[in-house]
């Protein structure tokens, strides 16, 4: 380039980054300055926007229509689990407990002092309140009443079992053909109970999720 020509263009790139005549020595130092500060602007507005998306997924977002479609879908779920579980109140997992214990045991109880065994009345109790509470408990503890239930129902077993032993033979020998006698003759509903109680939780669990 000819050093005319080179004259021409030097004060009209100056003036392009606003620096004339001596300023023009600035010029270069005063370009940098504007990038930088277009750079910072831009930075600024990342950040903004990282609050906003930061505050939609912890559902403060400042936008009411957004906030309340978050909690619009929180309660249908809520609902829903509702629905599938049957009632609105749910049960804890210690009243579920007493439950499944001391209401086959009282009626247990009444079906001693009247057959003299544990027999088909223990056994309907038993069902009755096992799918009671699988329905009913909170799903949390969706899983406590298939395994809880075959232990409360030993457990009344080994309890009423007492007043249908006889006095000759082995304590030993007497608490094990009961317990085996017991169980056998009512394991189509300890059995049919537990496995419908499965169900009930595992559907309740796929339909909550």
């Amino acid at each position: 380039m000819s050093e005319e020509n080179r004259r021409e263009l030097e004060p009209r790139f100056y003036r392009a980054v606003g620096a004339t005549g001596p300023q023009s020595e600035k010029a270069f130092p005063a370009l940098a300055r504007r990038r930088e500060k277009n750079i910072e602007d831009k930075f600024a507005d990342s950040q903004e926007i990282a609050k906003k998306v930061e505050s939609f997924y912890r559902g403060t977002s400042p936008n009411q229509v957004i906030t309340e479609n978050l909690t619009s879908k929180a309660n249908a779920r809520d609902d829903n689990s509702e629905r599938v579980s049957g009632v609105k109140s749910s049960l804890s997992a210690k009243t579920a407990a007493v439950l499944i214990l001391v209401l086959p045991l009282i009626v247990g109880l009444i079906d001693v002092l009247v057959t003299g065994r544990i027999g088909i009345i223990t056994s309907l109790a038993y069902s009755i309140t096992l799918l009671y509470l699988a329905t009913t408990i909170n799903m949390r503890n969706a899983w406590d009443p298939v395994i809880a239930g075959p232990v409360a129902y030993l457990i009344v077993t080994l309890i009423l079992g007492q007043l249908t032993l006889g006095s000759a033979g082995s304590f030993m020998l007497k608490q094990v053909a009961m317990i085996l006698t017991t169980l056998a003759f009512n394991a189509p509903w300890i059995v049919g109970a537990t496995v419908i109680a499965f169900v009930i939780a595992l559907r309740r669990i796929r339909r909550s999720a």
